[in-house]
């Protein structure tokens, strides 16, 4: 029979005396939560996912930027000149001119490319020199086109900046719902480990339990001369160690309690304790299904395809920049011309005085090098956005493969710890009988306990891995969140921002 320092049993006594206070404290202001709850929390308070949160309403503000190019620019001039100059040399005369503009005008820009602008302008002369045109009104209206037929030509690369600006913005939702599913990864196996850590706990009081009735059995009979004392020194040992094993669990407990509540920023000082317990539900998955799945769902792999899409269309722009530069410009109006600004209105709206204009403009840079570099690099930068998609796509099959195996896996672990947790429950209840009639040694029995204690923390740490398992899988094929029930659509995700100004 082994015996056991006589120094330690006194320390373990102090130890748990001092710390079994604390812990109770600790664990007394309990908060149930429920994994719906927990991941709900997450998605509208984690700070890690806040802080993507804004890069949707940052990247509308660019394509709210990129949309001006179809604001009017509305321009006014109010103009009085005038000079005071000899009307020869020598000439004692001095010639006194005069001149007043009023003129409004505005230009836009229409889809096509083409840049056009209205005008009205007004002027008023006036000199000294006696003459008919000593003194004039001249009102003019005018409208002008410049349409380009090659370069620029379109709708297409007239939003050219919108359409880029518009790729950003869906990489930016894309990148949030990546950032979300990996929140939500994260508080599912925070939550998991917190159920863990709670079932070790209560298996830890079990023991504890099992071990005092196992002692006060003895003191009884070794009270009543039909047990060694020795055998009273083993189950007090036994007694003293599982009360720091207690110890030991109720501080993993509120360690994964405090981690759960950082993630989904519930606040501290209080202990949250999960109000679910560990689902066991096996379900059917095909490697094809699941890679069906993460092809139409993983945010990484769409993000990816968005890449592609926007260097398509800027090497489509660089192509269109290897045309020369062709615009038809033309322009008409009317004018009038009078003594008076009414009698020149009146000969404006006559229309007796039209003026305009046609012409083509052309331009086309020798060499085009600047062109043909950016064409050259468009090119390159689009076979390396497939090539990506490709990579990428062989590495969603990879994890698919790998997670639906540490699904396949874990359920294997389950069925063996629930044989082990069996086995156990039998053994023990075997030598408690044994003990009884004197046929087992309480060495044997606490090793017996100490099995069983083992075996139920290894079912929890199996569940837990289970649920670790099946987290990775949706993780894996992109339909964590709706798996979890969070849908939430674009304009959602990007209003998540703005509310954070209000």
């Amino acid at each position: 029979m082994n015996r056991h320092p006589a120094f330690v049993l006194p320390v373990l006594a102090v130890l748990v005396a001092v710390l079994l206070p604390a812990a109770g404290d600790a664990l007394a202001s309990e908060v149930p939560i429920s994994l719906d709850t927990a991941v709900r929390s997450a998605i509208e308070n984690n700070l890690d996912l806040r802080v993507q949160t804004f890069a949707p309403a940052l990247s509308e503000t660019d394509v709210r930027r990129a949309r001006a190019i179809y604001d009017p620019n509305l321009s006014l001039l109010l103009d009085h000149r005038g000079s005071n100059a000899p009307a020869a040399p020598g000439s004692p005369f001095v010639e006194r001119s005069r001149f007043f503009d009023a003129n409004l005008s505005t230009d836009f820009l229409l889809s096509s490319g083409a840049t056009a602008s209205a005008a009205f302008t007004n002027l008023w002369s006036r000199d000294n020199l006696g003459t008919p045109l000593s003194r004039y009104a001249q009102p003019q209206i005018s409208l002008s086109l410049s349409q380009p037929v090659l370069r620029g030509f379109g709708k297409a690369m007239t939003e050219k900046d919108i359409t880029i600006a518009g790729y950003a913005k869906s990489s930016s939702l894309l990148q949030w719902r990546s950032v979300a599913i990996s929140t939500v990864a994260a508080v599912r196996d925070g939550y998991f480990t917190l159920v863990k850590a709670r079932e070790n706990l209560e298996t830890r009081r079990s023991s504890l339990a099992v071990a005092k009735e196992i002692h006060a059995g003895n003191q009884a009979r070794v009270k009543a001369g039909v047990l060694a004392s020795v055998e009273l020194l083993d189950s007090e040992f036994g007694l003293a160690q599982r009360e720091q094993d207690l110890l030991a669990a109720e501080k993993s407990a509120k360690d994964a309690s405090d981690s759960l509540s950082v993630l989904i920023q519930y606040g501290v000082g209080s202990e949250l304790v999960p109000a679910d317990s560990i689902p066991v539900e096996p379900g059917e998955y095909s490697e094809q299904g699941a890679m069906e799945i993460a092809l139409r769902n993983r945010p990484d792999l769409q993000s990816a395809k968005v890449g592609r899409e926007t260097e398509e269309f800027r090497t489509k722009v660089a192509r269109n920049e290897m045309l020369p530069a062709v615009s038809l410009t033309g322009s008409a109006g009317l004018e009038g011309l009078a003594p008076e600004y009414g009698n020149a209105l009146d000969d404006l709206k006559s229309g007796n005085s039209p003026f305009w204009s046609v012409g083509v403009g052309f331009s086309f840079p020798l060499g085009n090098h600047a062109a043909k570099a950016d064409l050259a690099a468009g090119l390159l930068r689009e076979r390396q956005a497939e090539t990506r998609i490709q990579s990428l796509t062989e590495s969603i099959r990879l994890d698919v493969r790998s997670a639906l195996r540490a699904l396949e896996t874990s359920v294997r672990q389950i069925e063996t710890a629930q044989k082990g947790v069996a086995l156990g429950e039998a053994r023990l209840a075997s030598f408690l009988k044994r003990g009884k009639v004197g046929l087992a040694v309480t060495k044997d029995i606490l090793q017996a306990e100490s099995d069983l204690t083992a075996a139920r923390e290894t079912l929890a740490a199996a569940r837990a891995n289970y649920q670790g398992a099946q987290t990775l899988l949706w993780k894996t094929t992109g339909e964590l969140l709706e798996r979890q029930g969070i849908r939430i659509g674009d304009p959602a995700i990007e209003n998540l921002a703005w509310k954070e100004l209000r």
